[in-house]
């Protein structure tokens, strides 16, 4: 990752979407590599976990399942709409199966006071899912789930900073740890130090073994905005791994209030015109 596509202010909101500007650390005082106190930790990710997109946006993507051995399987093709609303992020998305139709589509809400997510499968009514077990594929084959991409545990209460570390660039690296008995028992996520990016999240079982990680891979840039090109989730078990790639992005929309409630997911949502390829 170059430092010429981070130093265009980028940040990664609501589920490694999102990319708009954060133009200054959150402690700007501090040299790049010290230590963070504990005030200045709290205040980072208070800057962080308060991050607004400035327009609702729309994007197509693909993802291919990638096996530690054997050939890729064929892409999955979707679609995200994403939005900030009355202080939370909210994260819709639809999933075609071999034929285009729609096969999935998902709902996801995260604010300061939680976050909650909804299923459909092939047009039947929305089902919230338990957050006690939330890593459910998008698609038959894949590791991806809206987990990955709504990523809760960025405002799980029981999150403390660690450390100051530098992964390509300096970041800042917190610990957030689940509600007892839910999966995954804690993330372990770094972000930014200059442009609050969440860079990369490691999740870990109850035993405190590695079971998926998270990782931006690429950016580009759509008119005069940066945004998230390309992610990978690896399975720490298995080492096999899927690639999301943006390939359209919608900027500057302005949703309906329905695009984002629990009853419409029954149906395709509108989609906006003025696509642009990535």
């Amino acid at each position: 990752m170059s430092n010429r596509l981070l130093s265009l202010s980028v940040r990664w909101v609501a589920s490694l979407i999102a990319l708009g500007a954060f133009a200054q650390s959150r402690v700007p005082s501090a040299p790049v590599l010290d230590q963070l106190t504990v005030e200045q930790g709290q205040a980072f990710l208070a800057g962080f976990r308060n991050s607004r997109l400035t327009g609702d946006l729309c994007l197509r993507f693909e993802i291919v399942h990638k096996p530690r051995k054997g050939d890729s399987l064929p892409a999955v093709q979707g679609t995200l709409w994403a939005a900030s609303r009355d202080g939370g992020q909210l994260l819709r998305g639809e999933i075609k199966d071999a034929q285009g139709r729609t096969a999935l589509t998902f709902l996801t809400v995260k604010s300061a006071q939680g976050s909650r997510v909804w299923i459909s499968r092939r047009g039947a009514p929305a089902q919230e899912l338990d957050d006690k077990q939330p890593l459910i594929p998008l698609a038959d084959g894949l590791l991806l789930s809206p987990f990955d991409l709504q990523l809760p545990f960025t405002h799980w209460p029981a999150t403390a900073y660690l450390s100051t570390e530098k992964r390509r660039r300096p970041v800042h690296v917190f610990d957030a740890l689940n509600q007892p008995g839910r999966e995954p028992a804690k993330v372990n996520f770094a972000v930014d130090h200059a442009y609050g990016v969440l860079i990369q999240a490691t999740c870990y079982d109850a035993q405190g073994r590695k079971t998926r990680t998270t990782q931006v891979e690429e950016f580009s840039k759509v008119g005069d905005q940066w945004m998230l090109a390309a992610c990978g989730v690896l399975d720490e078990t298995t080492r096999d791994a899927d690639l999301l790639r943006i390939t359209e992005a919608a900027l500057g929309e302005r949703f309906l209030p329905a695009t984002f409630e629990p009853a419409t997911l029954t149906a395709p949502a509108t989609q906006p015109a003025n696509f642009k390829k990535l």
